[in-house]
């Protein structure tokens, strides 16, 4: 479904097409709700909110739940969003693999497919692999007709710019935004954003839009990443670059971060971290569990040192409480300036718990304002290994529904 078709479902009518985007907006937020409370919200009278919710209805964008129940006076109909005719992909990926889930308009997943084999590179023929892959995906995975795909939410590692489209870290090949690339590939409305803010929406809108309107998303992958969520909408900066907090210079320790700079708060508090000082322990004669079984220091991965940490591994855990030790240092400075309402640790590493969890919420404790981080709540990921992904679906019906009056 190209995005002039999808526009067409609402109206041609400016000042209708603008009421329109206001219910499904409100609806999205704040789920099924009745015509009154519409249209004391929208400002404008019953009748009129009652016309534009039915043309919502006859384009089965919104649905009828039924009448509300009530102790006196008439039972007002709920109306809400459909969960069938109109759907969005996310698409998310790591080093190794690729992960796909589509969703519906309700925000409901109706299928997913993770952990594809995948291998990342930043050139041309990594890019065409990942067109592939989307593409098949939609021609022969998903259980809907292609034409029923509204939009695509691709998220892709490093700085972006979510409202042009551009990548500049990964695939900027030629001046044509990559959003636009893919556009024309798929022939369907795409967008990109980056892999934290995604999962930070996908964190809030799932799950902790009830605990407040802002949200710090940490990101601990191989890197460090932030993801902000402020007033119910996820923050991007100017130009798309913000939550770069791995990239804080916060060391004298010389060790190079891959962003070309000495001394970032990633070379000390991220995957990348723990795999070089758990290299470095066992060179100095630290015995793991890892080793006892054969595995050479050379093979071990970040997903091996997750899984001895699973297992009770000393060595694992110890270097955990440092990593954890230190980005809760710096996450104290980050509750003190944003004060928010939840800060959530999501990424590979917040898979071990609380061996990650206890040492961050200890430093927070410790180095932030008292008053401020008793109003703010550490909390593990629920989506964990689906934040990314959802978010990406999440975000791609978000930027459906913004581009209507664009």
């Amino acid at each position: 479904m190209t995005e002039s078709e999808f526009r067409d479902l609402f109206d041609t009518n400016p000042k209708n097409l603008q009421y329109k985007q206001r219910i499904v907006e409100y609806l999205v937020e704040n789920g099924p709700e009745t015509l009154p409370v519409l249209a004391k919200h929208l400002e404008v009278s019953v009748p009129t909110i009652s016309k534009m919710v039915g043309e919502l209805v006859d384009h089965r964008l919104l649905r009828n739940f039924g009448k509300l129940e009530a102790t006196t006076g008439r039972h007002p109909f709920l109306f809400g969003l459909t969960d069938k005719d109109y759907f969005f992909l996310g698409v998310d990926f790591s080093a190794s693999h690729m992960n796909f889930v589509l969703m519906d308009f309700s925000g409901n997943q109706v299928q997913s497919k993770m952990d594809v084999p995948f291998h990342f590179e930043n050139t041309q023929g990594c890019l065409d692999t990942i067109s592939t892959m989307v593409n098949d995906y939609l021609d022969h995975e998903i259980t809907v007709p292609r034409t029923s795909v509204v939009s695509i939410g691709i998220n892709i590692i490093g700085r972006l710019n979510p409202h042009t489209g551009y990548s500049y870290t990964n695939f900027n090949f030629n001046e044509v935004p990559l959003a636009k690339r893919f556009t024309d590939i798929f022939g369907i409305p795409t967008y990109i954003d980056n892999d934290a803010r995604a999962a930070a929406y996908g964190e809030y809108m799932l799950h902790y839009k009830s605990k407040g309107e802002n949200l710090l998303f940490v990101n601990v992958t191989w890197g460090l990443g932030l993801g902000i969520i402020i007033n119910g909408e996820p923050y991007a900066g100017k130009s798309g670059f913000s939550g770069e907090f791995g990239h804080t210079h916060c060391y004298e320790n010389e060790v190079l971060c891959y962003c070309g700079k000495k001394g970032c708060l990633e070379t000390e508090a991220s995957g990348l971290a723990m795999h070089r000082k758990f290299t470095d322990r066992v060179k100095a004669g630290d015995r793991s569990i890892l080793l006892d079984e054969g595995k050479k220091i050379e093979e071990v991965t970040l997903d091996d040192l997750i899984e001895a940490t699973r297992r009770e591994d000393m060595l694992c855990i110890e270097i955990l409480e440092e990593v954890g030790e230190q980005l809760g240092l710096h996450l104290a400075n980050m509750i003190n300036i944003f004060n928010p309402h939840v800060v959530v640790i999501g990424g590979p590493l917040a898979e071990v718990g609380d061996y990650l969890i206890q040492p961050i919420q200890s430093a927070i404790r410790k180095y932030s304002l008292n008053m401020v981080n008793q109003d703010t709540e550490l909390k593990q990921s629920i989506l964990l290994h689906y934040a990314g992904v959802m978010g990406a679906s999440l975000l791609a019906r978000k930027k459906a529904i913004a581009s209507l009056t664009d």
